[in-house]
């Protein structure tokens, strides 16, 4: 994958989580009117989070393993196994109907054991091919995350798109260690593996952090939102993760509209957007009332520093920034976004649970 390919990943995947962007584009409803709220006394408190278990650790390192193994592409027609990394368009119905949030279109996925889905990946391994379409048959759990599927049979159609062959390493090797290089043992890599995931953690409890307290901000100056303004959020979420493709590939109005009919019903789903706007709209107002500025030096820290994890330079974010007229906006009004959140939790007290009892 080229820089500039990278680059864009990255950029569109950090615009797609920004609650402001989600705001602006419903400027074309009327947006109700939020009063900052007073910031004072903000204080939250993070739970101290769940240990590491064997299981995360050895999940994480069968993904190290097969981060430097050997991989074959297969060709048209040959038959596909379970390890395989796979490239899938996938789309599911139960009753005659569409199963909300199913499709799935050029999903890339390690073809092994789905728990929330048990039978689909073994019935993709026992009998696809690559460059061919097929059906499987099977029940949905009863833990399904629609509740009014749970148990009921189902049947998904899938378009093997692609496919590669995985080959791993012994995981003693000397040439596996070498090219992991975390460790000359076996017990040198897991312990480092376990210090990584511990980093990692503890970058997640800043992010719940800060969830907690923009809820917090968020509870302070109350909004109520047009169910209007909550289903164009809702369309624009639908569009950019099912519907652009479901156009693509020709699939007809009806079920076009009964994909976005799961997304404009659920409840969890319906929540999430609402929370997105309300956040959104009140940082907006923060950042009034405090007069933030946005130079474009800042702009490019705050974009650099999120997309740090994806990978990006600062000058991929220079280059993103000026790429065309319409990323640099969605771009600028994410740096708003992040400027507020910044501003906010600079005047925020967080207390970590775990770190107390430190």
């Amino acid at each position: 994958m080229s820089s500039k390919q990278s680059s864009g990943r990255g950029v569109e995947r950090l615009l797609k989580m920004s609650p402001v962007v989600s705001s602006a584009s419903a400027e074309a409803l009327k947006l109700p009117h939020v009063k900052a709220p007073s910031l004072d006394g903000l204080s939250v408190r993070v739970p101290t989070p769940e240990d590491l278990t064997e299981e995360d650790l050895l999940r994480n390192f069968h993904e190290k393993r097969r981060a430097v193994a050997t991989t074959r592409e297969r060709q048209a027609g040959e038959s596909l196994e379970l390890g395989d990394d796979v490239q899938l368009n996938i789309v599911g119905y139960c009753d005659g109907t569409l199963i909300p949030f199913s499709a799935r279109f050029g999903m890339r996925t390690e073809l092994a054991p789905i728990e929330a889905l048990p039978g689909f990946c073994e019935g993709v391994a026992e009998g696809g091919k690559v460059g061919e379409s097929m059906q499987i048959a099977l029940v949905l759990p009863d833990d399904y995350p629609v509740e009014s599927l749970q148990g009921k049979p189902a049947r998904f159609l899938v378009d093997i798109l692609g496919a590669h062959q995985v080959t791993m390493l012994p995981e003693t090797s000397p040439e596996f260690l070498s090219k992991l290089g975390m460790g000359g043992t076996l017990d040198e890599v897991m312990s480092q593996l376990r210090e990584e995931m511990e980093d990692a953690l503890a970058a997640q409890l800043w992010v719940q952090a800060q969830d907690l307290v923009l809820d917090e901000v968020a509870r302070r100056a109350p909004v109520e939102l047009s169910p209007t303004l909550v289903d164009e959020e809702l369309r624009r979420r639908w569009v950019h993760a099912e519907g652009q493709a479901m156009v693509a590939y020709q699939f007809d109005v009806e079920e076009q509209q009964e994909a976005l009919r799961g997304w404009l019903t659920d409840p969890t789903t319906r929540a999430d957007a609402e929370r997105g706007l309300h956040i959104g709209l009140v940082l907006k107002a923060v950042t009034e009332a405090a007069k933030l500025q946005l130079t474009a030096e800042k702009l490019e820290q705050l974009i650099r520093d999120s997309t740090e994890p994806f990978g990006l330079t600062a000058a991929d974010v220079h280059a993103a920034l000026r790429e065309t007229p319409e990323t640099t906006r969605r771009l600028t009004e994410m740096g708003w976004y992040l400027l507020a959140v910044e501003h906010v939790m600079n005047q925020a007290k967080v207390v970590f649970e775990g770190a107390e009892q430190g």
